[in-house]
Formats: C-alpha cells, structure tokens, sequence
C-alpha cells in the first residue's frame, strides 16, 4: 500500500497547474502575458494587441504541451521550468531560426 501511494503522489507531482496572470520579464520584459484561467487553460496576449490566444495545457516534468482551442492545429511541447510559486522559463514562443540555440522566456506573477 505504501509503494502504491507513493508512486500515486509522484505522478500527482508532474501534473503542475498554474493560476492567475504572468508577465513577461525577460527576453523582452513586457512584450506578452499569460493568463491562466483553469487547470488547463491558458490564454496568451500581447503588449499592444487585441488578439488573444487560448490553448488548453498539460505540465509534465519539464515540458508544457500547448494545444490551440481555436482550431486544429497541433499541440506543441516546449521545454518549462517552474522556478517558484511565482516565477516560470518557457521555451520562446515566438518563432526562431532552428540553428540558433534554444532559447527561453521568463514569466513572473
């Protein structure tokens, strides 16, 4: 029973849920924000624009899974790091040349 819920509690561990409104702070403090709206919604908004991106989401290790809601275009995995309850990396979302090393964006609550 122990082995069991231990394990449980790990798999609990990788499904990270995130709440409320971040910002970016690096590498451009400002340019976009993200919007968590439920265990599973994220909506994502740029400085200066009226248009509004809503992807459902999943977290697991170091990876978030993004999946358009408004159409049918394929999930994307980037590479996410949880820093602290108020602080994340994300993997840039923002198109980038694909020999260039990976580069990250830093969001804060």
């Amino acid at each position: 029973m122990l082995i069991i819920g231990f394990i449980s509690c790990s798999k609990d561990n990788d499904k990270e849920t995130l709440s409320g409104v971040y910002a970016e702070t690096s590498p451009v403090e400002g340019r976009s924000q993200l919007t968590f709206i439920s265990k599973n919604k994220v909506v994502k908004t740029e400085s200066g624009s009226s248009v509004k991106d809503e992807f459902n989401y999943s977290i697991s290790g170091n990876k978030i899974k993004l999946t358009p809601t408004w159409d049918n275009s394929p999930s994307v995995e980037l590479g996410f790091k949880l820093i602290n309850s108020s602080t994340f990396e994300i993997e840039d979302l923002y198109p980038h040349i694909p020999e260039y090393p990976t580069t990250y964006m830093t969001f804060q609550k």
